[in-house]
């Protein structure tokens, strides 16, 4: 078990620096888009920022987990604000003509977040931190306060659903 360290403005800095991208990723493909994924890891930059000088510094396990249960937490509000407009891309359908390697990765990109909301919410949340966060399971387990048997069945499941989808879909 981890002991509890104090944290402050630097250390949340440098953390959340390195792990940017990684958060970056993980939240695009919770929200399913790149423009509020960054609102997204932004607020929760603010709200821990917030925390830590309220609190003069603030007593953490694991700072790394912290950052992605506090993203998740944000997510799932920014998901189901009512208050937030639904948006359709306006490039829904691409020329097949102007199709690119770059379209390619669009499009799979596209795939897996569709099929990402067609399975259980649960089972999703731990593929997108295990895969697109970059967290092991022990670490998946802790942002959700699961069991790490919970989390490994969740993410089996889901991991195979998806499997279908793809086969599906090609």
């Amino acid at each position: 078990m981890k002991k509890e360290i104090d944290i402050n403005q630097e250390e949340l800095a440098d953390v959340f620096k390195a792990e940017r991208p990684r958060l970056l990723r993980y939240a695009c493909y919770r929200l399913g888009n790149e423009d509020d994924a960054k609102d997204v890891l932004q607020e929760a930059f603010l709200k821990m920022h917030t925390r830590i000088s309220d609190a003069d510094g603030l007593q953490i396990k694991d700072l790394r987990s912290y950052l992605f249960k506090t993203l998740s937490n944000i997510c799932a509000k920014w998901q189901s604000s009512s208050s937030r407009l639904k948006t359709i891309p306006l490039d829904l359908k691409a020329d097949i003509a102007d199709a690119t390697a770059d379209t390619k990765k669009e499009e799979d990109y596209r795939r897996v977040v569709q099929l990402l909301t067609e399975i259980p919410e649960e089972q999703a949340e731990v593929i997108r931190l295990r895969i697109y966060g970059d967290n092991s399971f022990c670490e998946v387990a802790e942002i959700l306060s699961l069991p790490l048997p919970t989390v490994k069945s969740r993410f089996l499941y889901g991991l195979e659903k998806i499997r279908k989808g793809m086969k599906q879909k090609q």
